[in-house]
């Protein structure tokens, strides 16, 4: 077993969180009903037919492929994690399958037959959108895509219809978050025709992480969508940044965040009710204090306290555990793949 906490600073004080990019094209196959109107038999099909693409295309590539139904639990949560597949297949994995390797690769049967996606660390958008349209590429040639030449790609989903693209962000906003407040934040990204979920895929912030996607792929090209994303992506970094330079040159500022970190750290600690906003606002502004340089494993707020915080929260829920630590280790406090062996 890995020895977790002597390792828990994974960075340096002035460091950002990860942002996490993830774009995926969703595709049905001609003639086949979408995954929700589908009987076994059509499933059967489908299946057989990607199988049949995968063997002679995608294995010789060492794509891996896997019945997400048969795997073990903590197989399927290492994907969720790793951002391959989303939390409802997590939860309900029938009659789904995965192609994969490393961060890019294929989900089946899921909203729609086919969901080809690719996942980054940053805003490297063109390059991800790269992955999908190789791949998308080597299945159209094999496979009739249902496409109206009226509508673009037909899909699930009405908002999917036309490029089938959904394209998402997933970046860490405390400081500004504390600054102008969440719900300021989200009625502004909605107006920028922004849909805001939170990282679980739900409505509302948590723990002041934002996940933001395009609505619509109608009418706007692929990359119209990836240069909009970008750009909004690369402005928040940039304003988070300056929020946060002007909270480190600020005393009274710094000295109000330590006592907001202490104060919810004692709250959490001595509360046998809380919610999942509760434990990941703290984790979110205990991190922002170490990332400005106001806390570090000697001052504030101790790493020894720290750990009891999570250790009563967490108590014996295996998943709230993974989860917790999964969120340390986007806001880069924890490393690599000590997520996996705690």
């Amino acid at each position: 077993m890995t020895i977790f906490f002597p390792k828990f600073f994974s960075q340096k004080p002035g460091e950002l969180s990860k942002v996490i990019s993830r774009i995926s094209l969703s595709r049905n196959i001609e003639g086949i009903p979408f995954p929700n109107r589908a009987t076994s038999i059509w499933i059967e099909d489908l299946k057989q037919r990607i199988r049949n693409l995968y063997q002679k295309f995608f294995a010789p590539k060492k794509y891996q492929w896997v019945q997400l139904d048969t795997v073990p639990n903590n197989v399927l949560q290492r994907f969720y994690y790793q951002n391959l597949i989303p939390r409802e297949v997590l939860e309900d994995p029938s009659n789904r399958y995965l192609i994969y390797s490393n961060y890019k690769g294929i989900l089946i049967n899921y909203l729609d037959h086919l969901q080809i996606f690719s996942v980054t660390t940053g805003l490297d958008l063109n390059r991800i959108y790269q992955d999908v349209n190789k791949l998308d590429n080597i299945i159209e040639k094999n496979i009739d895509y249902a496409f109206s030449e009226e509508w673009g790609f037909l899909t699930s989903h009405v908002n999917k219809v036309g490029t089938g693209m959904d394209l998402s962000v997933t970046i860490h906003l405390p400081a500004l978050s504390l600054l102008y407040g969440e719900n300021r934040f989200i009625q502004w990204m909605t107006d920028k025709n922004l849909l805001v979920k939170n990282f679980r895929g739900e409505d509302g912030v948590i723990g002041h992480i934002y996940h933001f996607s395009n609505i619509h792929s109608l009418g706007v090209s692929e990359w119209q969508i990836i240069s909009d994303l970008k750009k909004f992506g690369c402005t928040l970094s940039k304003w988070e940044k300056q929020v946060r330079e002007a909270l480190k040159n600020n005393p009274p500022r710094s000295r109000e965040l330590e006592e907001t970190v202490m104060i919810k750290g004692r709250q959490l600690y001595r509360s046998s009710h809380f919610s999942l906003k509760d434990i990941f606002d703290f984790l979110s502004v205990w991190a922002l204090a170490w990332q400005c340089g106001i806390f570090s494993p000697r001052k504030g707020l101790k790493l020894l306290e720290v750990r009891q915080i999570l250790q009563k929260i967490w108590g014996n829920d295996t998943s709230l555990k993974q989860e917790c630590l999964n969120i340390l280790r986007f806001f880069r406090v924890i490393s690599g793949e000590e997520l996996y062996d705690v």
